[in-house]
């Protein structure tokens, strides 16, 4: 139940935030570099809080093997989701990044659960409605390329974040050291690149709410997922992201064909429940 809650309450919460990185970096005003910046700072505050407040921090070097790897791809996944969210509209973006759950099904499945006929008919339904999104143009290409990296690469970062936090880690503890790790490297990477200094942004309160929103949305779900099964959570936020962002494209960025999105968005939902049937 709580996994669920906290994974579709995140997505509705993300949705706020993702909208303003796309609406502010597309019209030039932050680089991606300097967004990803704010999102890390704000994540790194609020799991610093749970830290004190939880006196819960607890980090193995024993994960290092792990965690550096996982370190590493979520650099990788982190840039790339920046550069899909500034290229991609954002029903492209929510329908792509749905091919995490039966990636996901499938490596379980490769190592050694029992995969059912109504999981294999919900890995059906998704693929082909992603497939048709695109064959009948509903969605658009665009970015569509960055998003299908992140998909991939969320079913490897996932896993071994689940692994670390069974094996060595608190969540809190895993997650602070990583955001440390992705608050310097946006940091670096927007003065080098982009010529910014972040911190000049948070005098800005579009900035600030982009940051809270982002923040408390990875909160929730990093706890979904540590709290359950991490294809339940991915597939509830996955599930409640398709809404909200069709609903944000056609609201904030007038994208067409909302009829044929909302009934696409429907039927992936249908298919997500199934994969956790």
């Amino acid at each position: 139940m709580f996994t669920v809650l906290f994974s579709s309450l995140g997505s509705f919460v993300e949705e706020v935030g993702s909208s303003i990185v796309k609406f502010q970096t597309n019209h030039n005003k932050i680089s991606v570099f300097s967004a990803g910046f704010i999102n890390y700072f704000f994540a790194v505050l609020v799991f610093l809080a749970l830290i004190f407040l939880r006196k819960s921090f607890v980090f193995s070097f024993l994960s290092l093997p792990t965690f550096i790897i996982r370190a590493f791809l979520e650099i990788v996944q982190a840039q790339v989701t920046l550069y899909a969210l500034k290229k991609a509209d954002r029903s492209t973006f929510v329908f792509v990044r749905n091919l995490t759950i039966p990636l996901i099904l499938i490596t379980d499945f490769v190592l050694g659960y029992v995969v059912t006929s109504f999981q294999l008919a919900g890995v059906g339904l998704v693929i082909a409605i992603i497939i048709a999104v695109f064959v009948f143009r509903v969605a658009s290409f665009k970015g569509a390329g960055y998003v299908f990296f992140t998909a991939v690469n969320a079913v490897a970062t996932i896993s071994l974040f689940k692994y670390n936090v069974n094996h060595f880690n608190s969540v809190e503890g895993e997650q602070i050291i990583l955001y440390l790790i992705l608050l310097c490297y946006f940091f670096f990477a927007a003065r080098f690149f982009a010529k910014e200094n972040p911190f000049l942004f948070l005098k800005q309160k579009i900035f600030l709410g982009q940051g809270f929103s982002n923040a408390i949305a990875s909160m929730l779900q990093t706890f979904a997922i540590s709290f359950g099964n991490p294809a339940i959570a991915v597939t509830a936020e996955r599930a409640a992201a398709v809404l909200a962002g069709i609903f944000s494209g056609r609201s904030f960025f007038k994208e067409s064909k909302f009829f044929f999105k909302i009934l696409a968005g429907v039927g992936l939902v249908a298919g997500l429940i199934l994969l956790i049937g």
